[in-house]
């Protein structure tokens, strides 16, 4: 009977405290989160819908009536054919003016950079090389964004769709006057290092010119098949000097000493080599789309063809378009009609290729559409040209 009291109180106590306890507060409705700024970058990439904020696939009726309404493109180019494309382009939209620039590609990088660095956004879209600088810079300080159009997706290869898409590949390749040599009076890379073809050399000054040092950069990088060639040129191993760590540095070194003589230009590479009428007998190291001038009487010269190690190097010529255009949707145009066969038509010669499988080369590229070239390398260029650069200088002042 005790210990049922002893219950009964128990829980009447505990009954006692709980009526005791004061009432819970009620709890305010919580505020509705702010929805997070946008930077003005956010603001652009948001309504171009590029970057996270891309689409696929595309309305291009919505597109082009939006680029209608920007009323014009600019366009930076490292390529005078720009303004044959520009032709083209005014015909199929008349209602929106293009403003082709016709740049050098350092040009072209100079002036982006120092746009985007002053925040003066000018320029819709980026039709170039400087591969280099576009992965090791300026798709990291986001100065330029990727755009492709998501029904030729199926005709680029994985190859030409990054770091962006590519408009064109372009070969370059040792060439040699077809006035005075029924074929290319060399072989092999390591003859260009002997002693008959000291000064007779003729290459766009690699001292000034950094895709032509990054197209040397790209080849000797492949030492194992320059140690072969110089193996199967003079039948020996090749001995490496003290400051050279391969039998590509070795080449470059050698090749360098031989006193190649640089040009401002292409164009001065081919004339002062392979202009009708010459007498003696030089090379040259230059892109085959350069082969124009030989279709028109300009020049008379040819690839060598069957080089070992390698016939040449291909670069990738880009395009993308430049962060906070004034007129993205212009620029996506742009890019559609720049990788159509309408648009590609200026470029589609020798030695320059789209990059859509299912346009074909002109005849006369055809003999030329399928040589061994190895790539630019654009990360490799991007981080080590400053010691190849002082490399080359040295040695050419030996």
């Amino acid at each position: 009977m005790k210990a049922f009291v002893k219950i009964i109180t128990i829980v009447l106590l505990i009954s006692v405290l709980a009526a005791c306890k004061p009432a819970a507060t009620p709890t305010a409705p919580s505020e509705p989160t702010a929805a997070p700024t946008l930077t003005a970058q956010q603001e652009w990439l948001k309504a171009a819908g590029l970057g996270d904020y891309a689409t696929e696939p595309q309305d291009w009726a919505a597109i082009e009536a939006a680029a209608k309404v920007e009323g014009s493109v600019v366009v930076y180019s490292n390529s005078s054919r720009i303004q044959d494309a520009a032709e083209v382009w005014k015909t199929l939209y008349p209602d929106i003016e293009i403003l082709p620039n016709d740049m050098g590609g350092p040009e072209v990088i100079t002036k982006v950079r120092e746009e985007q660095k002053a925040g003066a956004f000018t320029g819709d879209v980026w039709l170039s090389a400087g591969g280099p600088d576009i992965e090791g810079e300026f798709i990291p300080k986001q100065y330029i964004w990727k755009f492709i159009p998501s029904d030729l997706l199926s005709v680029i290869p994985e190859s030409g769709l990054n770091p962006v898409v590519t408009a064109s590949t372009e070969v370059f390749g040792w060439i040699y006057n077809t006035e005075l040599n029924e074929k290319c009076p060399i072989s092999n890379w390591w003859e260009l290092t002997n002693p008959e073809w000291k000064g007779k050399v003729f290459i766009k000054d690699p001292i000034n010119s950094a895709e032509d040092l990054g197209m040397l950069m790209s080849a000797v990088k492949h030492a194992d098949e320059f140690a072969a060639a110089y193996k199967a040129l003079y039948g020996t191993d090749v001995v490496l000097d003290a400051d050279t760590p391969d039998a590509g540095w070795l080449w470059l070194k050698r090749f360098v000493e031989n006193q190649p003589v640089g040009e401002p230009g292409s164009d001065d590479v081919w004339k002062a080599m392979a202009t009708p009428g010459m007498k003696d007998n030089l090379l040259g190291w230059a892109p085959l789309s350069k082969y124009r001038n030989v279709l028109s009487g300009k020049a008379v010269f040819a690839p060598c063809v069957g080089m070992s190690p390698i016939d040449g190097v291909q670069k990738h010529n880009y395009l993308a378009i430049i962060n906070q255009a004034p007129h993205p949707n212009a620029a996506k145009l742009f890019i559609k009609f720049a990788l159509s066969p309408e648009g590609f038509k200026p470029w589609n010669q020798v030695g320059q290729y789209s990059a859509r499988t299912d346009i074909q080369p002109t005849e006369a590229a055809l003999p030329y559409a399928n040589l061994p070239v190895w790539n630019f390398e654009n990360l490799f260029v991007y981080q080590n040209i400053s010691k190849y650069l002082e490399f080359y200088s040295v040695n050419l002042l030996k």
